[in-house]
């Protein structure tokens, strides 16, 4: 089964932090820890060892998202080097943990849409 389909329902999903495969089961049962299968289809969230090492590019990409738009914004209104760097920082201090979440979520659909999931592949039980 490929993961090409609409996308209108994989963003829901990824933006609710749902499974990559049904979109319905949740993908975090705490604010950091990950379900280790999906509890909807029992859908294993990662599929092989150092699996998530692609989310530091979702990521970066976020981050770059969050920072760029204040860095412009303060570089525009004269703040000092010192501020925009205390702000970005800070920034990214407060909305690291939520980057986090987002970062894996994100690529775990990225991959399933690009990769696909197979109804073969591995559940749990």
């Amino acid at each position: 089964m490929n993961g090409h389909g609409p996308l209108g329902p994989r963003i829901v999903a990824a933006l609710l932090q749902r499974c990559s495969r049904c979109y319905r089961g949740p993908a975090y049962e705490g604010f950091i820890t990950m379900h280790e299968h999906c509890p909807a289809c029992g859908w294993r969230y990662e599929r092989e060892p150092g699996y998530f090492v692609g989310a530091m590019y979702a990521s970066y990409t976020l981050g770059f998202a969050i920072v760029m738009p204040i860095w412009f914004i303060l570089m525009a209104s004269g703040a000092s080097f010192g501020t925009i760097m205390a702000v970005v920082l800070g920034t990214l201090a407060v909305t690291s943990p939520i980057m986090f979440r987002y970062s894996r979520v994100l690529w775990m659909h990225f991959d399933a849409y690009f990769n696909g999931t197979s109804e073969d592949a591995e559940t749990a039980g």
